[in-house]
């Protein structure tokens, strides 16, 4: 599905760059970057599995409409879920790469050909969080959440039925380092030097997600909480009609390019990159890695080019970021309307020499 909210980078991303690198993820960040053409787009994964996703999305996006790209992942129409077609068929009828098409044909054979966007162990975690929210908080008060029109109105029940010692209790319980572990992370969930407890930092994001919008609004809410995505008013951005038309329509005019390579030794490798969408890749660097990453790619970039880092639970310690400029402050408003909000994000710039 996604576990951040690409709107940030594609509003951050200027129009016509000659050369955009993205980590891929599960490629849902991907298509929001085609949208502001970049002539060429790496995108970059050491997992190929992430990669054939990410090639058949970037596929579908090609050669689907917008309605039948919602059916074959998966995600709700205002009209809801759509029937009649056939996944297996939509599939086989795609171009994509002999191994990708290998893997990708097991992983749906193996799902009875169900859609893909809930099928990974991040979305079965959120699922998981969701069954517990609904026994803590009561089924009931989270559907009423999710009927809300007004905001004002959504606010005033969150305050009275939410964020109290019930939710509190559900943080601490599923918010911790060994469940995450024990369910995802196998024992690489990111050390935390937020200064805040786990119960505290989940529960500052939250506190802004749900007053930040309506809660049907919001992919990640509906993920967690009700454990799908029922609405069509809170899809990821990848599955928004414009984005994707806008996408579609530029996709003839970008070189999308798949590397199974590491980002930093192969960004240090190249020359007058102008944008690197980071996810929160370094949130995980160790040691002279987590210190000098910055110093190792510098070289690689153009003077002026964004670096876009997300940090969960763990900002880099002690990183040298000589030679770059700090923007965050010019896209504070950007920050707060992200949907997901478990990052801290740093914009950085490339100052010139």
């Amino acid at each position: 599905l996604a576990n951040e909210d690409a709107s940030l980078e594609r509003d951050l991303l200027p129009l016509g760059c000659d050369h955009v690198v993205a980590v891929c993820g599960s490629g849902a960040r991907i298509i929001p970057l085609i949208c502001k053409r970049p002539k060429r787009l790496s995108v970059i994964d050491i997992s190929a599995e992430q990669l054939a996703l990410c090639e058949l999305r970037i596929e579908t996006l090609r050669q689907f409409t917008h309605l039948e790209f919602l059916y074959f992942w998966g995600y709700p129409t205002h009209e809801g879920f759509v029937p009649s077609l056939d996944r297996k068929v939509m599939f086989e009828s795609l171009t994509l790469d002999s191994r990708s098409r290998s893997y990708l044909a097991q992983v749906f054979e193996s799902r009875g050909w169900a859609p893909l966007i809930l099928q990974g162990r991040w979305e079965r975690t959120f699922i998981f969080f969701s069954k517990v929210a609904k026994v803590i908080l009561g089924a009931q008060k989270i559907e009423r959440l999710f009927q809300f029109q007004d905001l004002s109105a959504q606010k005033e029940y969150v305050s009275k039925h939410f964020l109290n010692y019930r939710w509190k209790f559900l943080l601490l319980i599923v918010g911790n380092s060994r469940v995450f572990n024990a369910l995802l992370y196998r024992g690489s969930f990111p050390q935390n030097n937020t200064g805040l407890s786990y119960v505290q930092f989940y529960n500052q994001a939250y506190t802004r997600l749900l007053n930040q919008d309506l809660a049907r609004k919001n992919f990640f809410l509906q993920l967690t909480l009700l454990g799908e995505i029922r609405y069509a008013e809170g899809l990821p951005i990848e599955a928004e009609s414009a984005v994707f038309n806008a996408a579609k329509n530029a996709l003839s005019s970008v070189e999308v390019v798949f590397l199974k390579e590491d980002l930093v030794s192969w960004l240090s490798s190249q020359s007058n990159i102008n944008f690197v969408s980071f996810s929160n890749v370094a949130s995980y660097f160790k040691d002279a890695l987590e210190r000098n990453f910055l110093k190792v790619i510098g070289p690689s970039l153009s003077s002026g080019a964004l670096v876009v880092l997300r940090h969960y639970l763990h900002r880099p310690e002690k990183l040298d970021r000589a030679g770059f400029v700090n923007d965050a402050p010019l896209y504070e408003e950007l920050r707060k309307r992200e949907r997901v909000q478990m990052y801290e994000i740093e914009v950085l710039r490339k100052d010139a020499p």
